[in-house]
């Protein structure tokens, strides 16, 4: 029997500053095989800048009123393609992991929101959809169709981001 995932990944300040380097390192020393993912980590930058005005105007319209906020009581961390992602794409890697243990939250949540820009996040930040928000969402089938559309290809791009990314380190 296994036991539940309970390990948040680098949640030190030296872990958190030690993978952030090795990823550096490896960027570095495989500059030019890594065109294959860093190019992946530019498509998913525009999918994701495509839809962040409609999950603004979700978080607007919901999370004013909503009792049960979900930033506050999810338990999120960035995980390796979150890492990389920020890494390849060339945007600014938060200070530390979200979280340093089950069970806490998030450091960058604040009564106001997120301090993190929405780059910053961690994909499941973004793709969640609370039920309050998946409910508008259905109301605007274009929108829908548009957030659905490019979750679905950054899901894809981030396997094949990491996958670019583990071949140019063998090479």
């Amino acid at each position: 029997m296994s036991a539940p995932f309970s390990f948040i990944p680098w949640n030190s300040s030296a872990l958190w500053q030690e993978a952030n380097a090795a990823v550096e390192h490896q960027m570095q020393r495989h500059r030019r095989a890594m065109a294959d993912a860093r190019h992946a980590a530019g498509e998913i930058r525009d999918r994701f800048t495509s839809i962040f005005p409609i999950m603004d105007r979700l978080c607007r319209s919901t999370c004013p009123v909503c009792l049960d906020i979900c930033c506050r009581h999810a338990c999120v961390w960035i995980d390796f393609k979150d890492l990389l992602f920020l890494h390849l794409a060339a945007i600014p890697v938060p200070d530390r992991q979200l979280i340093d243990h089950r069970g806490e939250r998030c450091r960058y949540g604040t009564p106001d929101g997120c301090r993190l820009d929405r780059l910053q996040r961690p994909y499941v930040c973004t793709w969640y959809l609370c039920p309050a928000q998946s409910a508008q969402l259905k109301k605007e089938p274009m929108a829908l169709k548009q957030v659905t559309s490019s979750l679905q290809e950054i899901k894809k791009l981030r396997q094949y981001m990491e996958n670019a990314f583990i071949q140019a380190g063998l090479l």
